[in-house]
Formats: C-alpha cells, structure tokens, sequence
C-alpha cells in the first residue's frame, strides 16, 4: 500500500502444489468476489488445449482498493467473512430485481467456489441440484456437470480436502451427499431433444463436452440408448448443423463405421446442387468439424468418401461447391487446418518440397535417384529411335503403400490443390487459376486467419487489394452467377456490404437467409447506401410474402358455415347441390352423368365470426429467423377481413407493433435483434390487449430460454390460459420446422395449460384456421 506502482506486477502462481500460492490465490479470488480493484487474472492455456496449473495474476494497489477494502469490511472482520457477504448481498439485490436466474446462480456458484465460500457453495448446490434443476439448459447443465467434476477433482484449490485444509483460512469441502449427479446427467441428455434445430455452434460445443461427461463411468449409470436414439434422431431430421454434429459424434462413439460416416459425408457433397443445398453442405461440415476434428485427423479414413468426390468431381462441380466447403472447414484453427492437409497429403502420397511439378514424395538415397534418373533417360532415346504400334498396356498390380493417383493431364486442378483451396492453406503453391480463387475466397474467409489482403501489414510483394467491383467480378466468373448470390451474401454478413450494394436486386434469389444478412446491417451504413439497401429489402420481403401467401392463405380464406345459399361464393356445397339435382342424373355407358341445373354455395361466416390473433414474438440473438417469418406471417393474417392481429417484440422491453403488421418491411426495420429474454413481462402486456378471451389466439414465438425467475412465467401463462385465451407457444416458426429451444422450461410452460410445438407457417396457418372454423 505504501507504493502505488504505475504498472501492474505480474504473479505466476502454483497454487496445487505450492501452499503459500494456494493461500495468495484465495486471497486474490475473495478480493474479485469483494469487488475491490486489486488483481486481474489472466488466461493461461495449457498444452492440448488443457487447464493449466499455473495461475497468472496481474496485481497493483490503486486508491480504489484501499477504499474498496474499507466498504467491503462492513461484510465481514475476515477477508473469507467480507466475500461470503458480499455474495450473499449480490443474490438478494437480484432477487429483489428478479434477475436471479439459474444462470445467475451458476456465477454464484463459481464465483464462491473459485473464493472458498463453503457455506454460499452448499446453498447454490442445493438450490441448482433441486427446486431449479428443470430451470437448466444444456449449457447450464453442462457447465454444472463440469464446476461438479472439478470440486470431486481437488482442482480448486479454495475448496481443499481435509488434510489440505487451513482452519480459519480454507476450510474443508466435500460435495453435499445430496447432490444427484445421476439425475443432472439424466436431465442433460434430455434437453438433447430441444436442439433438434439449433444453428448455434456453441449449442453443437456443449453436445460435444456432453458426450465427454458420458463417457465416463456415469454413462453406465443412465445407460446410453436415450443419448444413442437423440443422436440418431438429430442426425436424420435435425438442423444442417446438428445433422453434422450428431453424425461425427456418432462416429467416434463407434455407433456409426467409418464406411457409414464417409458415405453420409460424401452424400452431402453429391446433394450441394443448389443454393439451399449449398448452404446446408456448409453447416453440416461446420457441425461435423466442430465436435470431431481430431477424430479425421487421426483417422482420415472417415473422410475418404469425401475426398474421393472432391479429387473425382469436374472443375466446374467442384468450384460450385468450394465456397461452401470452405466455410465449413473454416471452423477450425489455422493449425489445425495446417496439420490436416499434412495429413491428407501423406495420404495422397503428394509432398512437394519443390512447390511446382508433380507431387512425389521419393525416399531412396540421392545417389541411387541419380542412376535411376541416367538409366530413365538413356532408356527414353533409345526408345525414341524405335518405331511401333499404339499398344494398349496390360494392367499392372500396384503394390500396397504406392499411391494409384497418377497425374491430371487435362489441366483440371490437382487433388492436393483442391484440399489447398478447402482448408486456405499454401496458396503460393497453387497454378495460376486455382491461385486466383484462393485469393478472391481469402478476401472472404481469411479474416482472423491470417488470409487475405487485410492480413499483411508492412512491406511485401502481394498484388494490389482488389476493388469490390472487381471481387465480385471475379468470384462471379470463377464460380458462376448463382454462386455469387450466394457469396455476396456471406460477405455482406462479414462486413463487406459493398459486395451486396453493387449485385442487382433483380437478380438476387430472395431467401430467408440474405434477408437476415441485409437486415443486420442497418444501422450501420452512411446514408448514401440506405436508400438503395431500403429498396433491396423492399424487393425481398415482397417476394417472400408473396410466395408464403400462395401456400398460406388457402388454409385462411373461404372459412364458411355449412349453411348453402344460392348466392356465389366460390366454394360450392357439393352434398347440397347433389340431392337438389339427381332428377337430372343420366346413365351413360358406365357411368353416371349429373347435369345440374341449380348451383349451391357454401356461406361466408364473416361479422359473426371476428378473432384477435396475439402474437408474442422474441427478438432475443437467436431467434432472428422467427422474427422474420413472425412478420411476414403477420401481414398475411392482417390481410383477413375478420381477423384483428396484434404483433409484439420483446427482450427484456416489450414494443408494440401492432400498427406496422400491414407493412412487413417497415416492421422489420424497427425490430432490433438482440439482448435478453423476459418472456413473463411480454405476456403482463398481451394481457392488457385482450378484450374477448374466448375469441383470442396468442401465440408466444420463442425458444423460452427465460432470463428471469422462471416462477413469474408460469403465473403469466396460467393467468392467460385460465381467463379463456387459446394460447400457443411456438419453439420455431420458419420452413424447417426444426425447433431448439429450452426443453425443461417448455414442458413447465406446457404443463401450464400453453401447448409448446414446433411449426412451419403454413401448419400454424392451418392450425388457426382449424380454430376459426
């Protein structure tokens, strides 16, 4: 305290095998708990990719932490005293603000465990463990199953064993007997069922440490035919990402052959042969990588169907589908691409050393390749001299270990280029036009890889950094017109908006997918580019409600009582005009002709039949595609005479946008995606739009990842459910129908009286016509 140094002082600390570090480190971490500005812990990464053992605080005494050490002692005489005080205040401020979350708890939890707060430790286990247990999602869970592991470990050291104990310091810990990590194992499994449909590569990480978790002696324990049956459930009908994901764990769980695997693999390339299939190829290799990278590093067999229609396909197939694959293989580090083309050029027996000819990895000794090269060429003019017949050469046995690729004699690129242009490695190694499409890809791909243009500071040799006129004119001549939509898109999305302003709106294949890329970038463009992005938007949406409306509206137009009429209506009443008509039915041959002279119609039901259709929409970061379907399904329904649709967006702050449902794009570009989920508070508000309970649908679109207490919920959804409102939850609306959402709260929500499924717009269309009706 008496030098206040202007720079922090680095400690390096052994607290697992040091005591005095074990004590320093404790100190360090109940200080953090105090909030007083004393140390900051860095990250230390171990070798593998492990945790470390050594800590790595920066540390330095400041004005702040003398007065901070001053408040923090109305807590507590003790320093161990002043941060379990300080914990506890903290869970009941978010108490009293109903932020107190499961995931909230789980900071708790970590935050006193890394202190040594034993008494705050026991209570958030019991709570996490018990009355909250079917509050966790998956990654709760998993981060749970994981802090659990760690205790049982003796890896924090603030929560010594007996012997290792220091009375009055740290005292002794043991996991509470109570602690059934039989049922967190059991509840983790289960919410498997709600990522069916994720597209978050983070839900794919937690599938993968899950998997991890159970392969130890617990999986015995809850037995392994539920997780085998979701993994082969997500793997078949899942979203492209876990369809990838799913796919290799099952594999290196050995419940799927490598044959079986590289045959589903090379089947995802066969498929790529539009723009949605595309784009799944390159989710599916995303999901795959993620979760089993090492696995096709040290088994490339899993990859051989792959490779071989990579190396087999035409140029022109190929180049196709190269964007694709590399945004999928992008998913790993440099090095670990680095270490797979090793692999794979091992495989193809096709290490140059020389960067140009054939590649040939030769082991002989040099004075022996130099007979050999003398004797080749005497051979040559000698043979040279001889005149003789085309002959067609008998096969030849190819020993084990020689590699059967012979050279491409028809320019088309060589295999070991294509991994090249995959994985973005070794560009300088390419022919000319292979070289050209690794560099216009690099553009795209190559941020924080050290690909690209960007990526070169200083002096150097690179040519010029290509105009994005002159990008997208080459990524279109390299790989074709639908394929630069495709790119176009995907740069827009990585901040090259310039890539997207300068393709014609006209020409862009509306989709889903680039209206969430075009939408993401408002807000952050000069406003020269608004005007022309408002019109690209405009163009969108259009077709998009238009071709939803075609599928949509014929569940929703022509509802009719069965009463018949002679007035016109369109839907004529067959019974009816039947039986008014059989005077006039003739036999003819074989069949029996009916001639009516007398039409009926089925009747509107119009005035007495007026509905209100509640939707309850989360603009949460991960439900950006809900959202745009949400919309445009709003203004379909606003197109229905007698149907009066209200539309809200919410976070953790409710906007009501019921006056925009006629205009989708106006809706759109009102809604910002983003931020927390409070779900009960949206509902307090939909509450208050409801004046005829009885003739109200609310639909609540969301992957009930809840944010706050969980209990305020469940008392919104029965205030709704009871006063007479058909209510809905929605865990994905949009083509796919595929849902990911948190399990455990929607069986919650479900056992409430509000019904959680997952459907596509048309199958709501119809479900809310079915009600009308």
């Amino acid at each position: 305290p008496s030098t206040h140094a202007a720079q922090p002082t680095d400690l390096r600390l052994d607290p697992q095998r040091a005591p005095i570090d074990r004590r320093r480190h404790a100190a360090l971490q109940r200080l953090v708990a105090c909030r007083v500005p004393y140390g900051i812990e860095e990250a230390v990464a171990g070798v593998g990719g492990v945790a470390a053992l050594t800590r790595h605080w920066r540390v330095r005494w400041q004005p702040a932490t003398e007065a901070m050490l001053e408040l923090a002692g109305i807590r507590g005489v003790t320093l161990r005293q002043a941060a379990a005080g300080a914990l506890r205040t903290e869970r009941a401020r978010l108490l009293a603000e109903d932020g107190l979350t499961p995931a909230r708890r789980l900071d708790l939890l970590e935050t006193a465990a890394e202190a040594g707060c034993v008494d705050v430790v026991i209570e958030e286990l019991t709570a996490l463990t018990g009355p909250h247990l079917a509050e966790l999602v998956l990654p709760e869970l998993v981060a749970l199953l994981a802090l659990l592991d760690r205790m049982r470990a003796g890896h924090l050291v603030a929560l010594p064993a007996a012997e290792d104990a220091i009375p009055g310091e740290l005292d002794p810990f043991a996991v509470p007997a109570g602690v059934d990590e039989a049922a967190l194992i059991a509840s983790a499994v289960r919410a498997l069922e709600g990522l069916v449909g994720s597209t978050r590569l983070d839900d794919a990480r937690a599938l993968l440490a899950l998997v991890r978790r159970l392969e130890t002696d617990d999986a015995a324990r809850i037995g392994d035919g539920r997780l085998a049956w979701i993994l082969g459930r997500m793997a078949t009908t899942g979203s492209p990402l876990m369809q990838g994901a799913a796919s290799a764990l099952l594999g290196a769980m050995g419940l799927l052959d490598p044959e079986a695997l590289g045959a589903r693999l090379g089947g995802w390339f066969d498929a790529a042969v539009d723009r949605d299939a595309r784009r799944q190829l390159a989710a599916r290799m995303q999901g795959a990588l993620v979760v089993a990278a090492p696995l096709f590093e040290v088994s490339p067999s899993f990859l051989e169907r792959l490779e071989e229609r990579i190396e087999s396909a035409p140029d022109a197939a190929f180049l196709e589908r190269l964007p694709a694959l590399r945004e999928g293989f992008e998913v790993l580090a440099t090095a670990a691409r680095a270490r797979l083309l090793a692999t794979l050029a091992e495989r193809l027996d096709a290490v140059d050393a020389r960067g140009a000819g054939f590649d040939v990895a030769l082991d002989d000794e040099p004075s022996l390749l130099a007979a050999c090269a003398a004797a080749d060429l005497a051979g040559r003019r000698e043979a040279a001299r001889i005149a003789r017949p085309m002959l067609t050469p008998a096969p030849v046995a190819v020993p084990a270990g020689v590699s059967r690729r012979a050279p491409r004699v028809d320019g088309s690129l060589e295999p070991l280029d294509r991994w090249r242009l995959i994985l973005g490695r070794e560009r300088d190694r390419l022919p000319p036009r292979a070289g050209r499409a690794a560099r216009a890809l690099d553009e795209l791909y190559g941020g924080g890889h050290g690909e690209g243009s960007r990526a070169g500071l200083g002096g150097g040799q690179e040519p010029a950094f290509a105009t994005v006129r002159e990008w997208a004119d080459e990524i279109e001549a390299l790989f074709g017109e639908p394929v630069f939509e495709e790119v176009a898109a995907r740069a827009a999305m990585r901040g090259r908006v310039a890539a997207l302003l300068t393709a014609d709106p006209t020409q862009l294949a509306p989709s889903i997918e680039l209206l969430e890329y075009v939408l993401s970038l408002r807000g952050g463009l000069p406003e020269a580019h608004l005007g022309r992005l408002r019109g690209l938007v405009r163009a969108i949406v259009d077709a998009l409600v238009r071709e939803l409306a075609l599928r949509i509206r014929p569940a929703l137009i022509g509802l009719s009582s069965p009463r018949p009429t002679r007035r016109p209506t369109g839907a004529l009443h067959v019974p009816r005009t039947i039986a008014a008509n059989l005077r006039t039915a003739r036999r003819v041959e074989d069949r029996l002709l009916l001639v009516p002279e007398t039409l009926y119609f089925r009747s509107r039901a119009r005035h007495r039949a007026d509905w209100r259709v509640v939707l309850v929409v989360d603009v949460s970061g991960s439900m950006e595609p809900s959202v745009i379907y949400s919309a445009l399904l709003a203004a379909i329904l606003a197109g229905v005479p007698w149907i009066d649709v209200r539309f809200l967006a919410f976070s953790t702050h409710v906007i009501d946008l019921s006056d925009r449902v006629g205009d989708p794009l106006a809706l759109l570009l009102e809604v910002q995606v983003g931020g927390g989920t409070h779900i009960a508070h949206a509902l307090r508000h939909a509450r208050a739009m409801i004046d005829v309970p009885p003739r109200t649908l609310l639909f609540v679109v969301s992957d009930f990842e809840e944010g706050f207490p969980v209990d305020d919920l469940l008392a919104e959804v029965r205030a709704i459910v009871e006063s007479g409102v058909t209510a809905l939850g929605l865990a994905a609306l949009d083509d796919r129908g595929k849902p990911r959402y948190a399990l455990s709260i929607a069986e919650l929500v479900a056992g409430c009286g509000m019904p959680v499924a997952a459907l596509t717009p048309l199958e709501l269309a119809r479900w809310i016509g079915a009600r009308l009706r």
